[in-house]
């Protein structure tokens, strides 16, 4: 059945005049720096105009045809399009799919419809083609359309876009920093996007971002996009990613909202992808304040937890294994984690803790200590049970086995996130994950993951879920490891009190792959203790909301 839309029947003139046109004239200064085909480089600049009218649009009541009042959505849609000139999306077929995307997202919405068009650079890639729109020369913002209607002038200001992107030649870049050509607009101009207003990023690439610089990255542009766009929402936000071989963008993509989907050149058209995305575009102005409704019958709580340590085992490592081990005379900090855990949730019935090296090649969990570094033998056994490689608590011996286990030793090249993915998979491990239990794993490290040189990103992260049976609810990762800033601040090596630290790059991209469940420490920020205090209502939360499958 079509969804009533009210705001067909409001004059398009009278919703631009109250939403604003998005047309202020930036006032900072914005001198050319390089031009190609009609397209000007410039920096990113202020606009000082009037804020577009935003929040929850009402329906006034029930609908002409006297049923229920029709369902609300959000009153403006902020799209960032981000294109590479040498993606082949630039023909009119695929000119035809997005332009129908953006009347397609107008009239289901009814919303404002903003457009910042922008190629993959630094700079802001400008036209003079919005003039057919009425946009004054230094304004970039395309008001699409809004109650319903397409704005007069929008689809030949889009097209005439597009046709100057296909043509885009720089003497700074070739159009492919796609987290650039996302951010840069948001941080440094006012206007872009309005408060409150739900935030789309478009990315598209030949193949995949191509920056990697110490801000560029997924994990870094992805909070910077919920942070400053979503303001930490992300029902108010979605992403449309897509490339050619294109793990970057792909985790972007994965980490910004469920409502996001990223597409592969090779196994989806350009024009297929879109249509297919059109209806979560649509949803993620529905949902923006969106409220679950509570469940008829409570979750049961988990009954299980299993935990799972990826520790550094390389000698900078050893103040940060003491204080989680409790060694030389520091307090057990895991121990006396897991007995809060347990005194918050009384019907936890038991838990395992298993430890895995960070040392390549070696999945299989620890029974001894020092290892891999020196070979098991009776003098460096743990204690465990034979054919059981983890441990089982709550016991009167769990702080010590525990401090035995997690002294582990390793090599420089550490492959924290790849060991834990595979040891989930390990014949070698059958029976610590149990079906329904809570899936809780830490890493712990002063070192990023160098597993790059084995697999992707995206391809660790979906073995992580894999084991979970692809369901999120079942899982709770934390990486403990150097912070690496914000995109608009990024930071170098800390110190903290452990010592020194690199920036995880690679470990925070794949930990907010894993969203709301993935929680992310700087080792450099306060000690071991105080971080798992601090996320102990997070796992208590997850348990309490986790409904195993009978």
């Amino acid at each position: 059945m079509p969804r009533a839309r009210p705001w067909l029947s409001v004059s398009l003139i009278a919703a631009l005049t109250a939403c604003g046109d998005g047309s202020a004239a930036a006032t900072d200064s914005a001198a050319s720096t390089g031009s190609s085909g009609g397209i000007d480089l410039t920096a990113a600049t202020t606009g000082d105009g009037p804020a577009p009218t935003t929040g929850v649009p009402t329906t006034g009541g029930e609908t002409d045809t006297g049923g229920p009042p029709a369902p609300t959505f959000c009153a403006q849609i902020d799209v960032s399009l981000v294109l590479h000139p040498s993606a082949k999306i630039y023909g009119p077929s695929q000119q035809d799919a997005l332009v129908e995307h953006f009347e397609n997202l107008v009239e289901e919405t009814g919303a404002t419809v903003r457009i910042l068009p922008n190629v993959g650079t630094e700079f802001m890639a400008t036209t003079d083609c919005l003039a057919a729109a009425g946009n004054a020369a230094d304004d970039p913002i395309l008001v699409f359309g809004a109650a319903g209607e397409v704005a007069p002038g929008a689809v030949d200001a889009l097209r005439c876009t597009l046709d100057r992107f296909d043509v885009y030649v720089s003497d700074f870049d070739v159009g492919n920093f796609m987290f650039s050509g996302l951010m840069f607009p948001v941080l440094e101009r006012a206007d872009w996007p309005a408060p409150g207003a739900t935030g789309l990023a478009m990315l598209v690439a030949a193949t995949d971002d191509k920056q990697a610089n110490m801000y560029a990255q997924p994990g870094q542009a992805s909070e910077a996009y919920l942070r400053l766009v979503g303001d930490g929402d992300r029902r108010r936000v979605s992403a449309f990613t897509y490339g050619d071989g294109a793990p970057e963008l792909n985790m972007f993509s994965l980490a910004v909202s469920d409502k996001s989907r990223h597409y592969e050149k090779s196994e989806t058209s350009y024009v297929a992808a879109l249509a297919d995305f059109a209806p979560l575009a649509v949803k993620t102005c529905e949902d923006f304040d969106y409220e679950e409704p509570d469940p008829e019958m409570p979750p049961t709580g988990c009954k299980r937890i299993d935990l799972l340590f990826a520790i550094d085992g390389s000698g900078s490592m050893d103040e940060e294994q003491d204080a989680l081990r409790g060694a030389n005379g520091m307090p057990p900090v895991l121990a006396e984690f897991t007995d809060a855990l347990l005194e918050e949730l009384t019907y936890v019935e038991d838990f395992h803790v298993g430890v895995v090296s960070s040392e390549q090649g070696f999945t299989a969990m620890h029974t001894h200590r020092d290892f891999p570094t020196m070979p098991e033998s009776p003098e460096t056994a743990c204690g465990l049970p034979e054919g059981q490689r983890w441990l089982v608590g709550p016991s009167d011996s769990f702080a010590d086995e525990f401090a035995c286990v997690a002294a582990t030793r390793s090599g420089t090249e550490e492959m924290t996130y790849y060991n834990l993915a595979e040891a989930l998979h390990d014949p070698a491990n059958a029976g610590f994950l149990r079906d329904d239990s809570l899936l809780f794993i830490v890493i712990l490290t002063d070192e990023d993951t160098y597993d790059f040189v084995l697999d992707t990103s995206v391809a660790i992260r979906q073995r992580i879920v894999d084991a979970v049976g692809g369901d999120l609810d079942r899982l709770v990762v934390l990486a403990i490891a150097g912070g690496q800033g914000v995109f608009e601040m990024p930071e170098t090596v800390c110190q903290g009190v452990y010592g020194d630290a690199a920036p995880g790059r690679r470990i925070i991209t794949i930990t907010r792959g894993f969203r709301e469940r993935g929680l992310f420490q700087n080792i450099c920020k306060g000690d071991l203790a105080a971080t798992f205090s601090g996320v102990l209502d997070d796992v208590v939360s997850a348990c309490a909301q986790f409904n195993p499958e009978p």
